[in-house]
């Protein structure tokens, strides 16, 4: 019976389907693409032309890691089930982890900006500062997915 669950309890985690229902991170990512289109938008009219190319910078950086992680899930996701290791989750994780770092890296530097500032580069940075923490916390969210993850597969290993 243990093993019944602990086999459906994986098949959730991995489905595709399962994981895609509630993608958040996907979401997140295209609100951190569309907020970078604003910001590039004010370059020609701005006085903060070096600022609003930090957070340009910020918001390129950020969705070159959410791609390379979607991808990485994609890998993650082909892997049959019986050979799902903990290398494979370790990867994930790490990724997830290097992300959350540049976040706080990010969230810091935008912390430290100097004024003053006109206020559509204010916006854009309170605006960026809440995209942040909102995709810090959704990492949490994978990580504790993975980490449930990395637990079935122990459980699967020692049997």
């Amino acid at each position: 019976m243990r093993k019944i669950i602990g086999v459906i309890f994986l098949l959730l985690f991995l489905n595709s389907n399962a994981w895609a229902m509630d993608f958040k991170i996907f979401d997140m990512r295209n609100k951190i693409f569309e907020e970078s289109k604003q910001i590039k938008e004010l370059f020609a009219h701005s006085q903060d032309t070096i600022t609003l190319s930090s957070l340009f910078d910020a918001c390129l950086l950020a969705m070159s890691q959410l791609d390379a992680y979607f991808n990485m899930l994609g890998i993650f996701e082909t892997i049959e089930q019986e050979d799902l290791s903990d290398l494979a989750v370790d990867f994930v994780v790490n990724w997830l982890d290097e992300i959350k770092r540049t976040l706080d890296l990010n969230l810091n530097s935008l912390a430290n900006i100097p004024q003053p500032l006109e206020p559509k580069t204010r916006e854009h940075i309170e605006k960026l500062k809440f995209y942040f923490r909102e995709l810090d916390d959704i990492a949490e969210l994978e990580l504790r997915k993975l980490s449930l993850i990395r637990k079935t597969i122990k459980k699967r290993i020692r049997r």
